[in-house]
């Protein structure tokens, strides 16, 4: 149990963010998009501020567009462009592997869509790559929630951590006398919105 909790930390100069083809063409076939945007906008500024890299993929971008403007990918690498579905390709792999001051991290972020194909597919290849993965559930999503939900609990089981955006921010956080404490707690002041992955009667 112990080993399992050391695992799911997640430290500052040891992470990664993979921000998944979240792209224009995209956005209105994908279940709840526009929520799941405003929670990776959260994700992706928090992370700005606390140093975390960042690195983007582009599906067949000429077909379906570039990363939506509601995201602030300055200073990320990318977008590389991409046909496989999974996000490692060699020019991704190639800056995983010192994209943490010329190392490669422990722990990697995983967001984006479609849950159940492009992000399911980078997940089983970083696993097998021997990286942890931190999927953030509030940040990903498919067409349909069913193939949301099943590819969440194949990613559980293949040993990825589920997550939500703002527990990202906190482990990352780790410290109230964090110097950057005061400007994320006013980007995390405002609820993630809710993308329907606890049915209401539970919360």
């Amino acid at each position: 149990m112990a080993s399992n909790a050391a695992r799911a930390i997640l430290k500052q100069g040891k992470s990664v963010l993979l921000i998944c083809d979240m792209q224009e063409r995209l956005a209105k076939a994908i279940f709840e998009f526009d929520k799941i945007t405003q929670n990776s906008a959260k994700l992706i500024n928090a992370l700005k501020l606390l140093d975390v890299p960042m690195i983007v993929s582009e599906q067949h971008p000429k077909g379906l567009g570039k990363t939506v403007s509601a995201l602030d990918i300055s200073g990320a690498k990318g977008p590389f462009e991409k046909t496989q579905f999974s996000m490692c390709t060699p020019e991704i792999n190639k800056e995983l592997s010192t994209i943490c001051s010329g190392q490669k991290p422990d722990s990697v972020i995983l967001i984006g869509i479609e849950s159940h194909v492009c992000v399911e597919n980078t997940a089983i290849d970083l696993r097998q790559n021997g990286f942890e993965v931190h999927t953030v559930a509030d940040c990903c999503s498919s067409r349909t929630q069913e193939d949301r939900l099943l590819a969440l609990e194949r990613m559980k089981g293949m040993g990825c951590h589920i997550v939500t955006s703002e527990n990202v921010i906190f482990k990352l956080l780790a410290d109230a006398k964090h110097k950057q404490f005061k400007n994320i707690q006013s980007l995390v002041r405002t609820p993630s919105q809710y993308t329907g992955l606890v049915p209401l009667s539970k919360i």
